[in-house]
């Protein structure tokens, strides 16, 4: 007798990311709706060339004090999402825009090393080698408003 785990769904998978526990690429793809047929393994890539994949989140409502807002993880999931399968090969977290810097105060548009933190812990606690995530800062005044883009570069992983 073959025991078949139930499927995961997106908001499933959403949620045992965000309790920081490692889904296996085998796992993410017994995520066929009820009933459905297995679908065929996708072809491989013939070659390992990156990808990158990517969000932009503005800075309002980015943070609540130090800490990633509920709408952040949200969207940091869905990237992590998207990687799933993947080998990232480096997170980059690039604060594009008029950014305050100067450790003024705590608002929307403030970037301190506690935020960045907060982001960098976010990804580490996902599975993303502490070694591979960088910030590279773009603040520009001259940008209307500030935003946080963070890259994903990711390489088929091997299985």
């Amino acid at each position: 007798m073959t025991f078949a785990p139930p499927p995961i769904t997106r908001s499933l998978l959403a949620w045992v990311l965000g309790t920081a526990v490692a889904v296996t690429p085998a796992a993410w793809a017994q995520t066929a709706a009820p009933g459905a047929k297995p679908a065929a393994p996708a072809a491989a890539k013939p070659d390992n060339k990156p990808t990158t994949r990517s969000t932009s989140i503005p800075a309002r409502g980015l943070f609540n004090g130090d800490q990633l807002s509920e709408s952040t993880k949200r969207q940091l999931t869905d990237l992590m999402l998207d990687a799933i399968g993947s080998r990232i090969e480096l997170a980059l977290l690039v604060p594009t825009g008029p950014w305050k810097i100067d450790g003024a105060g705590q608002g929307d548009t403030q970037l301190n090393t506690a935020r960045l933190q907060a982001l960098r812990r976010f990804l580490t606690d996902r599975g993303v080698d502490p070694n591979k995530v960088f910030v590279e800062s773009r603040i520009d005044e001259k940008i209307a408003s500030p935003r946080l883009d963070v890259q994903l570069v990711t390489t088929p992983a091997a299985d």
